[in-house]
Parts: structure tokens; sequence; C-alpha cells
């Protein structure tokens, strides 16, 4: 068995708000990656907060809550064999042509 491993995507509001949810998905899928969990949500700025923690210092922390905060998110846990993928460093690639 390959090993996996598995990294958490989140489709930030512009992306729900340009339909962009079904492409990233289908962009996922089509490079073999397993979606083992979605949830659609609008993130609290609490919960923002604590997801960025690592980010408080910076001077666009304000700016990032509020925005994360402006809009429904899809969080999303995919999985992919780090030998055939690689899904943490990669996964960036797959979304350039969108933005």
């Amino acid at each position: 068995m390959a090993n996996l491993e598995r990294t958490f995507i989140a489709i930030k509001p512009d992306g729900v708000q340009r339909g962009l949810v079904g492409e990233i998905i289908k962009r996922f899928e089509q490079k073999g990656f397993r979606l083992v969990a979605m949830k659609f949500l609008r993130a609290s700025e609490e919960h923002l907060k604590q997801h960025y923690i690592d980010l408080k210092d910076r001077p666009f922390f304000p700016g990032l809550v509020k925005y994360m905060n402006s809009g429904p998110v899809v969080a999303m846990v995919w999985e992919g064999s780090l030998l055939q993928h690689g899904v943490v460093c990669p996964w960036t690639q797959l979304f350039i042509p969108l933005t």
C-alpha cells in the first residue's frame, strides 16, 4: 500500500462567488486525488483568527480575516499517494489558470 498524505484546501469566498467550486474539485479528481471531507460554511471571525494564528503579527492579518469572513468558503480534505502525487506541495500548480 502506498504512503498516503492528506491536506486541507479551502476555496476562498471569491472562488465560491465566481462559481469555481466544481472546476476545482474536477481538477483534483482528474489528478487522481480523493476527496475525503468537504463542508460549505461561513467561518466565524473567531474561527478564522484561530486558523490563521501563525499570521497574527503580520500587517495583513486583519484584512485576511475580514476577507475570509466576507462570504462562504468550501473547506476540503484531499488524500493522495506521497510517491505518486505529493499532495501538499504541487496542488497549487492545478490552479494557476484560474487566477
